[in-house]
């Protein structure tokens, strides 16, 4: 049982055998859940279950129902659709409503494209859809059955969780930052978020494509979350990226659902949250600690015990 109470220890930059106890002492992590342990109760009552999805592209309802693990929240980290098109967003928020978690977070991507009304007026109608453009006020409405967040907070089950679609500009798509604009729009995320949803990755995590082997994440948003007290991050975009790794303190994770034939098979991710409360301490004490060290790992991230416990891909 956690006590709300608890106060976490302080992790000092000492001996490596030291900052292990350390690590081994803390108050429980957030935890990944495998898919043999979707049906296991969580840790405990006060705990919260996320299930974690993105890059679906109109494809949800191909989705085995043995792949729609049941939990408290659904996170969906963009491209829901293929090019925006009204029917398919329609049939995702059908799909979304009906999915079994209380509450859905839900945030664009750069194939929503219906949901940027600015792309869509000056390129995005006449390059995907000629013969019938669509009313982007009228997609967010059919949207219906979750949240939807753009450059947005919202309050879910006691966790914060802020969301944004952009990406550094990539090719002729949605939601794309110019180059060099990238510190500008990161800066006004909050200081302190439980959840941050993103379509793109960071670089150095979940950003890995192929078979060219090159990073392709936002080297500020990197930035932004080493200088935030951010429990966990969640993206797709880079379908190769699929994976989870904890890095500096945060559990990052790539939900993209489809593979790179753009199909649908990726398992949803899922992990356990404790109390908000106890995520906000551990995750301001690895804030403070990340402000006190100049070790970086060979992607530029700063680093903690926790990387000696990394898995996943990208």
């Amino acid at each position: 049982m956690i006590c709300s109470g608890y106060t976490p220890p302080r992790v000092h930059a000492v001996r490596p055998a030291l900052r292990v106890k350390a690590f081994l002492d803390a108050p429980p992590a957030i935890q990944l859940v495998p898919q043999s342990a979707w049906l296991t109760p969580k840790p405990d009552a006060s705990w919260t279950r996320f299930v974690c999805f993105s890059d679906t592209h109109g494809l949800h309802e191909k989705i085995p129902a043995a792949n729609q693990p049941a939990g408290d929240v659904l996170l969906h980290a963009g491209d829901f659709t293929a090019t925006g098109r009204h029917e398919q967003v329609e049939s995702f928020g059908r799909w979304v409503a009906r999915y079994p978690c209380t509450d859905k977070v839900v945030i664009a991507g750069n194939h929503d494209i219906t949901f940027d009304e600015h792309y869509y007026s000056a390129t995005g109608a006449d390059r995907f859809h000629q013969e019938k453009p669509y009313d982007c006020t009228q997609a967010r409405r059919l949207l219906s059955g979750c949240t939807y967040l753009q450059d947005e907070l919202a309050e879910v089950q006691g966790y914060t969780i802020y969301g944004s679609p952009w990406q550094p500009a990539f090719r002729n798509w949605a939601f794309n930052m110019p180059r060099g604009s990238e510190a500008a729009h990161w800066a006004s995320t909050p200081a302190a978020v439980d959840v941050l949803l993103t379509h793109g990755p960071p670089l150095g995590c979940g950003d890995l494509t192929l078979p060219a082997g090159m990073r392709d994440g936002d080297r500020d948003l990197r930035t932004a979350i080493e200088e935030r007290a951010i429990s966990v991050h969640v993206c797709g975009h880079v379908h190769e990226g699929y994976g989870a790794t904890r890095r500096g303190g945060t559990l990052f994770i790539n939900a993209a659902s489809s593979d790179n034939r753009h199909e649908p098979t990726n398992l949803p991710l899922v992990f356990d949250c404790p109390p908000p409360q106890v995520m906000r301490a551990t995750a301001a004490a690895a804030l403070q600690e990340r402000q006190q060290s100049s070790e970086l790992d060979s992607l530029g991230f700063h680093v903690r015990v926790e990387e000696m416990f990394s898995f996943g891909k990208g």
